[in-house]
């Protein structure tokens, strides 16, 4: 079930990054955040009040969730929204694909809720390479004036933020209900985002096209309502490190979309990128020796 859970969200989230773009098409960053998480909390909601399932925290649960808020939502799905204004979705990919790194510094180095194992670095860099390698002629023709560095350093800062969302959850409040959980911290969340949208945006809902209005329902029933939940009850089950590796399969995800729907070619360096991906996701998961001793049952099998 958890394996199921995590390839469930790894489709969702791979194709939230084109429900993003198009949510701008109409929508002020924030205000389209807002929106999502809106739409998400009252799903939430409703399923609380349906099931009767207790929220109630104690104080310093409910300021930890405040502080695991403020860097989810108004870091990196406030900062993500920002920057995907001036960035294509697969060089967004690109620099987001840092969260890995980010969960497994903070986890091992700030706050020590994992050990250090040299094999899982050399994994989270070699998955990124990968996904450098995907997206790559997207990354050349970028043209990098000072608006898209403004938009790559806010994807950046917005996984070094999520990153320690997610440790801190991991860390101090695995224990809550994940339902409950993802309900306070979204609640926390959308007053964080309306409150940046207030006094940085002007709210024009003149270009909120139907094709806008269904990318903000499905990122906030699909992307947010359900994929959370099952995100804060896969993280009582797996490492934050481990869990992370969703971002990594996601751009890959956006890739079979476009082969399986459209008819994309999938290219040989594209081909080349997810062979590195996965080659990166086989360090963090397994030890060297372990790595050497499948080869040897796989080519004595043969």
């Amino acid at each position: 079930m958890p394996l199921l859970t995590f390839f469930f969200l790894c489709v969702v989230w791979g194709t939230t990054w084109i429900a993003i773009k198009i949510s701008l098409e109409g929508l002020p960053p924030f205000l389209g955040a807002s929106l999502r998480f809106t739409l998400a909390l009252l799903l939430l909601g409703g399923y609380i009040f349906w099931k009767k399932i207790p929220i109630r925290m104690n104080k310093k649960d409910f300021w930890i969730v405040t502080s695991s808020a403020f860097l989810m939502y108004t870091l990196d799905y406030g900062l993500i929204y920002w920057g995907e204004q001036y960035l294509s979705a697969g060089v967004t990919s690109i620099f987001f694909a840092t969260f890995p790194l980010f969960t497994g510094l903070w986890a091992i180095f700030l706050f020590r809720s994992e050990k250090f194992y040299w094999n899982k670095f050399v994994g989270l860099i070699l998955a990124l390479s990968g996904i450098a390698v995907v997206f790559f002629d997207q990354l050349l023709r970028t043209r990098f004036d000072r608006m898209v560095s403004w938009g790559i350093a806010a994807i950046i800062l917005g996984a070094a933020g999520g990153a320690m969302s997610v440790v801190l959850v991991k860390k101090y409040l695995a224990r809550i209900n994940p339902v409950a959980l993802s309900f306070h911290q979204m609640l926390q969340g959308v007053i964080f985002l309306f409150f940046f949208s207030f006094i940085l945006e002007s709210w024009n809902f003149s270009q909120l096209t139907p094709r806008v209005a269904l990318a903000v329902c499905y990122l906030g029933m699909f992307g947010s309502a359900l994929a959370f939940a099952l995100y804060y009850w896969l993280l009582q089950q797996w490492s934050a490190i481990t869990l992370s590796l969703i971002i990594y399969i996601t751009p890959l995800v956006a890739l079979l979309v476009d082969f399986l729907v459209f008819a994309e070619v999938i290219h040989l360096q594209a081909a080349l990128g997810m062979l590195i991906i996965f080659s990166g996701i086989a360090f963090v998961q397994f030890t060297p020796q372990q790595l050497f001793r499948l080869g040897e049952r796989f080519f004595k099998r043969d």
